[in-house]
């Protein structure tokens, strides 16, 4: 931030100017927020099982992976196949990256449109907005709002047309990330058992 940018942000955040203090503000805002957090965190919560078991299958995954843990090391990983992590991937491909790999909790690519599949679903952006990567696929979208199959099948067509599924892992949660500075590289762990690595 430069000082030019510092003396206008003290300007705009000046009290008197906006009638409060900004900073008891967030101060407040953070006693409230940790009145929510509980310090056991995401273990609060109690997993279906019994006849609730199910809701946690994926309900779409044709079975489960067939694979060892991975250990090895990676140019890029990815984190999610919808639209965002597609693009990602499309993008380094085009710059020339070969080494990508996309990590899933899904069975296959689709974010949103891989889950939610119910009837008459689709987008309420048209589609020529809203799908990427059109021009690179000579895709035209049958409907001004396209429905959820066409949509999903698209990610499908974006992940085939720059090889994204090649070393992708589906079904496969990521449980941590951490940054390794001595080696420079990120040290990625999954439900899978996988401790892989990434620049």
């Amino acid at each position: 931030m430069t000082n030019d940018e510092r003396t206008l942000e003290a300007e705009l955040l000046d009290p008197d100017r906006l009638g409060f203090d900004p900073e008891e503000l967030r101060a407040r805002y953070r006693i409230e927020r940790d009145r929510r957090l509980r310090p056991d965190g995401a273990s609060q919560y109690i997993a279906p099982t019994g006849d609730f078991g199910y809701y946690v299958a994926d309900p779409y995954a044709e079975s489960e992976p067939d694979r060892e843990p991975l250990t090895d090391e990676v140019e890029v990983l990815i984190v999610g196949a919808g639209f965002g992590g597609l693009l990602a991937g499309a993008r380094l491909r085009q710059a020339g990256f070969d080494s990508i790999r996309l990590l899933e909790k899904g069975g296959d690519v689709g974010g949103t449109w891989y889950w939610n599949r119910y009837p008459g679903v689709r987008c309420d952006i048209e589609s020529y907005i809203y799908l990427p990567l059109l021009e690179e696929l000579g895709y035209v979208p049958s409907e001004k709002y396209a429905r959820g199959e066409e949509i999903r099948q698209h990610t499908v067509n974006i992940a085939r047309r720059f090889d994204l599924y090649r070393d992708a892992c589906f079904q496969t949660e990521v449980t941590s990330a951490s940054w390794d500075e001595s080696k420079r590289r990120w040290n990625v762990t999954t439900d899978r058992g996988d401790n892989m690595a990434a620049r």
